[in-house]
C-alpha cells in the first residue's frame, strides 16, 4: 500500500465522520461558533471546508490541493483552540458533533497535531500513485479501520466524561 493514498483515505474518512456529526447537530456546532464569537457563516464553512476537503483528498488529481487545505484547516483548528485557551472560554469542541462532548482546548491541539502531521507526509511522499491501484478490500479495510479507531476514542473518550459526571 501507497503511503500516501493510506493517509489521504484516514483523512478523508475523518473528515467525512466529521463533516456528517457536524451536520446532524449542526444546532450544536453553531452554538460553538456563537460563543467563540465568530459570524454565523463560519458554521457552514467549516463543515463546507471538512467534505470539500475530503473530496479533495480522494479524487487523484487534486489530492495534493486537498492535502494542503486539510493541512491549513488541521492548523487553524489548532489556532481557534489555543484562541479558546487564551480567552479562557468553556466551550464545546464539537470536533465530532455530539459524538463525544469534549471542551475545546489542549485536548483539541493534541487531537489535532497527530492529524496534521499525517498531511504533512501525504505532501511530503511521492504522489505518483493512483487510489484506484489499491485493490477493494485495501480501501474498505483502511476506511473500516479509521472508523473503528475513531468510534474506540469517541466510546473512551465518553466513558471518561461518564465517569466524571457520575462521581
Amino acid at each position: 500500500m501507497d503511503a500516501n493514498l493510506v493517509a489521504s483515505l484516514i483523512l478523508a474518512t475523518l473528515l467525512c465522520y466529521s463533516f456528517l456529526a457536524k451536520i446532524v447537530s449542526y444546532s450544536d456546532f453553531k452554538a460553538t461558533i456563537q460563543e467563540l464569537k465568530f459570524p454565523q457563516f463560519f458554521a457552514w464553512l467549516v463543515i463546507a471546508a471538512e467534505g470539500l476537503g475530503a473530496i479533495l483528498l480522494v479524487v487523484d488529481y487534486t489530492r495534493l490541493i486537498g492535502q494542503v487545505a486539510v493541512m491549513l484547516l488541521f492548523l487553524t483548528f489548532c489556532g481557534v483552540a489555543g484562541l479558546a485557551i487564551y480567552r479562557k472560554l468553556n466551550v464545546s469542541c464539537n470536533c465530532f458533533g455530539k459524538s463525544s462532548e469534549e471542551k475545546l482546548g489542549w485536548g483539541t491541539i493534541s487531537k489535532v497535531t497527530p492529524l496534521f502531521l499525517l498531511t504533512v507526509i501525504g505532501v511530503s511522499v511521492d504522489h505518483s500513485q493512483s487510489l484506484t491501484s489499491m485493490n477493494l478490500t485495501e480501501i474498505i479495510s483502511c476506511v473500516g479501520l479509521t472508523i473503528g479507531i475513531l468510534n474506540m476514542y469517541l466510546m473512551l473518550k465518553n466513558r471518561e466524561l461518564l465517569v466524571e459526571g457520575g462521581s
